[in-house]
């Protein structure tokens, strides 16, 4: 898999994110993969004709050591540019993730921080590594950083819109491997909260590595708790059985709003539309779900064209950031609503479920504006793709957090198992599947504002401690 990187863009008005680094072919030529026994391989890909993202030109100005050859610019974002450059010490290819301006703007820099500091303590091979970090300039004066991370073929966004078909054992083992790194950072105790194709990095060899952490949430050393497990539930928080969800806490003593409108639209859970003030982790599955249909978009034997393939649920508006508040409910709700694209497919929820949820009563008239539907149905829109695979899918996609399928569960699916459609290959390994030794915490997670000076200091210890590790 081939081709240059690109930026990704929100559908809801956000700022550009930065997209992971993901590796070109030369000149953009099919790359033929290798084709390993007993396991799935992307298959040669023909390049579609897009119109070509503007991206910079490589700066070999860059204040990196002399080490780093900066090769050629592969994404921009609104926190700088990425660059494909080469380790001349190891001897390998990398990607550069240059941010200037780092004190600019302090929120920023602290979900700079905050996404420097989750992705140095995870170790995972479902994770993009840092490689190293480099901060140029007099320690109390520098104003750019460099992360610098592993680089990969490519994303899922690109992969979804390349020419290509893939069979259900492609299918299952990305699914899979996406599951994997999930299930480790959730035990982390991490959010990631912005999964979508382009955050999930993929190699020829099906492997799949998690990025782009700038909106995650690490849950550990809260005050409120020491063990992550034993976080508090606001009102209308959910078990299932006798084992307490994990839920991000929303109070007014802590005086930090989490952060709602996460993810790109098209792949954000309705809770998290409608700001539910405490959510689980099954923000984070929602999404895998969203992805998950896209690749099912891609299966052979489709209907579907890949230049018909996208997102599940592309909604072109979202509560509350409708045109016109003032109104009720319904006059307020704009053409193609999040909601209603969504509604539209699984169906409107029970009076029951939208009780459960534990939603303000601006949420819950938002909600009554909706004609009752059944819904279409996973089936119509996926009419060439198997039981099985549509059981998962739908699991991933309720309404209802509480009865979303857990990564957990999800991993036992039978489709990652010896079936027909796996051509009898086992995907599933659990020896890869690991958790992480202890949660992770963030010393300066409960600060609301931190001064320029002291996020110097957290960033030059974040540095120290990177060091100390490698």
């Amino acid at each position: 898999m081939g081709g240059k990187s690109s930026t990704s863009k929100g559908g809801d008005g956000q700022k550009d994110r930065d997209v992971a680094p993901q590796r070109a072919a030369a000149k953009d030529k099919p790359v033929q993969p290798e084709q390993p026994p007993a396991t799935a391989s992307v298959p040669e890909r023909v390049q579609p004709k897009a119109k070509p993202v503007m991206l910079p030109k490589a700066n070999p100005a860059w204040n990196m050591p002399p080490h780093y050859q900066v090769i050629k610019a592969i994404g921009k974002g609104s926190y700088g540019s990425v660059s494909e450059c080469r380790d001349t010490r190891k001897d390998k290819l990398v990607a550069a993730k240059q941010m200037k301006g780092l004190f600019d703007d302090l929120m920023d820099c602290k979900r700079i921080l905050r996404e420097l500091a989750i992705l140095t303590k995870l170790n995972s091979d479902q994770v993009v590594k840092v490689e190293d970090i480099v901060i140029p300039g007099p320690q109390d004066r520098f104003n750019e950083i460099y992360i610098v991370l592993e680089i990969c073929d490519s994303d899922m966004k690109k992969l979804v819109k390349s020419d290509v078909l893939l069979s259900p054992l492609h299918i299952n083992t990305l699914l899979y491997n996406l599951l994997v790194g999930l299930k480790y950072i959730h035990s982390a105790g991490v959010y990631h909260r912005d999964l979508k194709p382009a955050n999930c990095l993929v190699n020829r060899d099906c492997s799949v590595k998690i990025c782009d952490f700038g909106l995650a949430r690490a849950l550990g050393g809260s005050k409120h708790g020491a063990d992550v497990q034993d976080f508090p539930q606001p009102s209308g928080s959910e078990t299932r059985g006798e084992n307490q969800v994990l839920v991000v806490p929303s109070t007014l003593t802590e005086k930090r709003i989490m952060t709602q409108h996460v993810v790109t639209r098209w792949y954000r859970a309705p809770e998290l539309i409608l700001l539910q003030q405490g959510y689980t982790e099954a923000v984070d599955m929602w999404s895998v779900g969203c992805i998950f249909a896209e690749l099912l978009q891609m299966q052979e034997g489709t209907s579907i064209r890949f230049l018909d393939r996208g997102p599940l649920f592309p909604g072109s508006s979202c509560f509350p950031l409708s045109p016109d508040r003032r109104h009720s409910a319904q006059k307020s709700r704009a053409k193609n609503d999040q909601l209603e694209t969504i509604f539209n497919i699984i169906g409107t929820p029970k009076d029951e479920e939208v009780k459960a949820i534990g939603l303000t009563q601006e949420a819950c008239k938002y909600l009554s504006g909706f004609t009752k539907t059944q819904g279409e149905g996973l089936a119509r829109h996926f009419p060439d793709v198997g039981s099985d695979a549509l059981e998962l899918l739908a699991c991933m996609l309720r309404f209802l957090p509480s009865e979303r399928c857990r990564v957990e569960q999800a991993l036992e699916h039978r489709i990652f198992g010896d079936s027909e459609a796996n051509g009898r290959k086992t995907i599933r390994d659990v020896n890869v599947e690991r958790k992480a030794a202890a949660p992770i915490e963030l010393g300066f997670n409960d600060a609301v504002e931190i001064p320029a000076k002291e996020l110097r200091r957290l960033f030059l210890a974040e540095m120290e401690k990177f060091e100390q590790i490698i």
